[in-house]
């Protein structure tokens, strides 16, 4: 009898057949998906497979055909893309905004702050080794870092000391060589705790819209955890992760 009620109580929770979602998350996403996937999995049984890159590498491989069910891309013209393609099935959502930060671990002497002054002082100086942010070309990271520095008038003579990596996860890894000063990596990345003993870090002024969207052939879990997604309880594992979700904060 024990037995027959604990199996009741459970098909109320979990449906009768657990399913594998088949994710395409931008890298980005790599220290806070874990605690997504584990929430939605205990909220719904279903299981995510999940599968991290730059959000452009995930862009062309979802415009040939690799068989994922949602897309999260950490620039909105990447599911733009895949939008006038004809390779989505939803409507795309967003649900929080990602930070830039620029992180030098404990090996570096360079001084960090929020203007990059010390940094073009660097430069001018010729004490500057290299300095790391992941490929503007494919990796949202990458074109917000171009952007900051063009910003700050040193993208031009910056370009001596640039080491390219292929995504932000990438370049958080690149910054651990005695050859760098500095790399330009994610928010969500440096807060967390083994990254903040091995280095500093100063938050930059840059936001990168982080949207999803389910890919043509969806299935129903799918679009169960893009509902999951716009939930409080969502909303506050991004905010602890270093997100910003605005309509919870």
């Amino acid at each position: 009898m024990r037995f027959i009620l604990v199996f009741i109580l459970s098909c109320s929770f979990f449906p009768l057949h657990a399913e594998e979602i088949r994710l395409a998350a931008a890298t980005n996403l790599r220290y806070v998906m874990p605690v997504l996937a584990q929430q939605f999995e205990q909220n719904t049984g279903h299981h995510l497979a999940v599968s991290y890159a730059a959000s452009g590498t995930l862009t062309t491989q979802i415009l040939h055909d690799a068989p994922f069910e949602l897309f999260l891309s950490a620039n909105p013209d990447y599911i733009n893309r895949l939008v006038e393609a004809g390779k989505t099935d939803s409507k795309v959502i967003n649900y929080a905004q990602a930070q830039l930060a620029v992180y030098a671990a404990n090996h570096s002497k360079l001084e960090l702050d929020k203007d990059l002054y010390a940094l073009a002082t660097a430069i001018d100086n010729g004490s500057l080794n290299k300095v790391v942010i992941a490929n503007p070309k494919h990796a949202p990271y990458g074109h917000a870092a171009k952007s900051v520095l063009e910003k700050a008038g040193i993208w031009q003579a910056i370009q001596a000391h640039l080491l390219i990596a292929e995504n932000a996860s990438q370049a958080v890894q690149f910054t651990m060589s005695t050859s760098v000063d500095a790399g330009f990596v994610p928010y969500s990345h440096v807060i967390h705790a083994k990254l903040k003993s091995t280095g500093r870090f100063v938050k930059l002024d840059s936001m990168l819209p982080q949207q999803a969207v389910l890919i043509k052939g969806a299935t129903e879990p799918a679009s169960q955890f893009m509902s999951f997604l716009q939930t409080e309880a969502a909303a506050s594992i991004l905010i602890k992760h270093g997100f910003v979700v605005k309509d919870i904060e």
